[in-house]
């Protein structure tokens, strides 16, 4: 649950997810807390009956839906129509998603109805998603690591269809890297069937993301199929070898109709370090032209080049660590040895300067008061002070909770004046904390509390 000081908890207060505490399906299921939402869902991590973890997908398009209490209804009557259909759609895929069993592809345990729409119950994956692994600049993905990811990845895409499913919302988001460094493709909301190697026309709700969905994806009746997976797996491959965004499909589009230079960059012939083959691969899987790709991932896969033992290695990530600073030794007197030392950077918190109308934030140990790390915001004329104040604010809440609370807690926001102080206490951790100050009149609460979960699950500490 989340705590808050200033009113009490309401519906309101979570927006469209499920509260904590939510049971589903006869009582199999226990929600635990809110993950993520999108286009087609909302996304939750629960416990089953069996007190294991699990993540719960929920059927829900907030452009169709709206919630009343635990239950899911449609936003007028002229959406009513066209929230069966995405219920019997999520159902369908759902039920074929759960005959799918790849070793890169999240696994669906079981598909039910509750609350008048439907679920999926899937694995829950330790580990992080691709792109948060990209934007973290103390994280090195090697030219092997990422050829070794792509292969999987392109043999899970060939496994899709194979079954006569796209996936159709590929990108780095849904691509995560275990604790293992096992790829995993997940978030089949979008999937659709089509027949193995032909093209369907789609005139139904799609998703569509600049930079990594193909042109056909953004018309309805745009023919999608198997080459349509293959370019989002190659613009979120590109990301992750440049570390930029790919263009918009659109534009390249544009640029090619008007006989312009194509603004994205291959890949072949300026990026290095890479085996012969490979980046021309995906240089080909990101054409504009669906014709000039490759029309299936077998056809991708036979164009990879084989690294030895690729299939068995794992995916370590390598940290960024800045050399200790050389000091000058008198030449006079004999340097004695050295022990190696290892300097270790500090948590990074730089993604807390995204959250609307911040002003300061800190890694804190409740315990003792110290701070870990900081990141500091613009505006505040006493920063030592407001410092000083949050983190007195975060011990005596998290100290008169003490070990008496029945739940666990999420946050706590406490609102003083124009100053909004957030609290989220770390999982795992033994008194760490997140404190975070913000403007109350700029800030936006329940968005602020969705920046601040999702900062705090990718600390890596």
């Amino acid at each position: 649950m989340a705590f808050d000081t200033s009113e009490p908890l309401t519906a309101d207060t979570f927006g469209d997810e499920l509260l904590p505490g939510t049971t589903l399906f006869h009582g199999q299921y226990r929600i635990i807390r809110f993950i993520n939402s999108g286009g087609f869902g909302i996304t939750y991590l629960a416990k089953d009956s069996l007190d294991r973890d699990v993540v719960i997908k929920e059927c829900f398009s907030s452009t169709f839906c709206r919630r009343a209490e635990t239950r899911v209804r449609a936003r007028s009557q002229s959406t009513r129509e066209h929230m069966s259909k995405i219920v019997k759609a999520f159902l369908n895929e759902a039920r074929s998603l759960a005959a799918l069993k790849h070793p890169n592809i999240v696994g669906v345990h079981q598909v039910f109805e509750d609350n008048d729409t439907a679920y999926m119950a899937l694995d829950y994956i330790r580990g992080h998603d691709l792109l948060d692994i990209i934007e973290d600049r103390r994280v090195v993905l090697t030219p092997d690591q990422i050829v070794t990811i792509a292969a999987k990845l392109v043999s899970a895409i060939d496994y899709i269809h194979s079954n006569g499913l796209l996936h159709c919302d590929i990108s780095p988001d849904n691509i995560f890297i275990t604790q293992d460094g096992e790829p995993i493709l997940i978030d089949f909301g979008a999937a659709r069937r089509s027949a193995s190697g032909v093209a369907e026309k789609y005139s139904g709700l799609s998703v569509v993301k600049d930079g990594y969905s193909p042109h056909e994806l953004y018309a309805p009746g745009g023919n999608s199929g198997p080459w349509s997976d293959i370019y989002s797996l190659a613009a979120s491959l590109h990301h992750a070898i440049t570390g930029t965004a790919p263009e918009n499909c659109q534009n390249r589009l544009s640029a090619k109709a008007e006989k312009r230079p194509d603004p994205l960059t291959p890949l072949a012939g300026a990026v290095a370090g890479y085996p012969k083959g490979f980046l021309e691969s995906v240089d080909t899987a990101m054409s504009v032209v669906p014709a000039a790709r490759f029309q299936t991932a077998h056809a991708w896969t036979q164009s990879l080049p084989q690294p030895v033992q690729s299939s068995d290695r794992k995916v370590v990530l390598l940290r960024r660590v800045a050399p200790p600073p050389l000091t000058p030794q008198p030449t006079q007197a004999p340097v004695r040895p050295r022990r190696p030392t290892t300097r270790v950077l500090g948590p990074d918190l730089s993604g807390l300067r995204r959250i609307g109308g911040f002003t300061g934030g800190w890694l804190v140990d409740s315990v003792t008061g110290s701070v870990m790390a900081s990141e500091t915001g613009r505006g505040d004329a006493d920063p030592a002070a407001t410092m000083a104040t949050a983190i007195d604010m975060a011990q005596a809440n998290l100290k008169a909770l003490g070990s008496n609370r029945e739940e666990r807690i999420d946050d706590i926001l406490i609102t003083l004046g124009r100053r909004m102080h957030l609290i989220r206490p770390l999982d795992g951790t033994l008194g760490l904390c997140l404190c975070v100050v913000l403007d109350s009149e700029s800030a936006n609460p329940l968005l602020a509390r969705m920046q601040l979960r999702r900062i705090a699950q990718g600390l890596r500490l």
